[in-house]
């Protein structure tokens, strides 16, 4: 009887120990399968990317002796832009041809002391359309580098703000958080924002982490004082040091990108300095 017994309790743990097994490993199963459609995610933006970059762009060659200072620049909209022609692009885009693929492209964005950051700029009505969707409008988690649909596309407003994702793989905004290190921000502390109408080179001010609801993200409807403070409010946060000269008429734009403290974002901040015409 007790032997009986002995094998209905073995059996009962063997049905226990099978089920947990089973349990674990539809669980590395699923592991698997999530880890992998998030890489194949991964690889498929970048080979998108890349391919938008081969088609649609083309490097500038640049010119020999050393690079111009920035020079004074006024409203960044149409008609109201004074040209400075020795501000000289990193890159020419086909605009037209970039339009025929998406109409809501607005900019291109590119990072002077992280090329890698190198990216058509969208914006729709909604920012969370473009949160996990490509600049193709494929449904990939990396999604695009959209500006704030508040903003004006002609980025002529005091602040404009674009986003885009931290990515473990180091693409979109993946390498935005170098630019808090004092060596590579001294490296070459700008970034540039080519548009149909103009080119616009920025002066980084400021480069810090933030929570999500921080003054960073304040829309201006004009500029002046206040607009001024707040920039010196900016520059004062940030964790590279540096002097850049503020004032009353800038145009900032800020970069803004998560962290993996859902809390809290890495924002990157620079003034326009100069401008050069589109090829295109």
């Amino acid at each position: 009887m007790r032997e009986t017994e002995n094998n209905t309790k073995r059996g009962g743990l063997d049905v226990v120990r099978t089920i947990i097994l089973i349990a674990a490993f539809a669980v590395l199963i699923y592991s698997g399968y999530q880890l992998f459609t998030i890489f194949h995610g991964y690889a498929a933006a970048d080979n998108e990317y890349e391919d938008i970059q081969k088609e649609f762009t083309r490097p500038v060659a640049k010119p020999e002796g050393p690079t111009p200072e920035p020079g004074a620049v006024e409203n960044p909209e149409e008609g109201s832009t004074r040209f400075i022609e020795d501000a000289e692009p990193p890159l020419e885009v086909d605009w037209d041809e970039l339009k025929s693929v998406n109409s809501d492209i607005v900019g291109w964005i590119y990072v002077e002391a992280q090329s890698g950051i190198s990216y058509p700029i969208c914006q729709t009505t909604d920012n969370e359309y473009y949160l996990h969707r490509t600049f193709r409008k494929e449904p990939i988690f990396a999604g695009a580098i959209f500006e704030e649909f508040c903003n004006s596309p002609e980025f002529s407003d005091p602040n404009t703000i674009v986003y885009g994702h931290n990515m473990k793989s180091g693409s979109m905004f993946g390498m935005l958080k170098r630019l808090k290190e004092q060596s590579r921000y001294d490296e070459a502390p700008y970034f540039w924002i080519l548009t149909p109408k103009g080119n616009y080179r920025y002066h980084i001010y400021a480069a810090f982490d933030t929570p999500v609801n921080s003054d960073v993200y304040m829309l201006f409807s004009k500029q002046g004082k206040e607009f001024m403070e707040w920039e010196q409010k900016m520059q004062n946060a940030s964790e590279v040091s540096n002097s850049v000269p503020l004032a009353e008429d800038d145009f900032t734009v800020t970069l803004s990108t998560c962290t993996s403290d859902e809390s809290i974002r890495c924002v990157v901040l620079g003034k326009l300095v100069s401008t050069a015409r589109p090829s295109k």
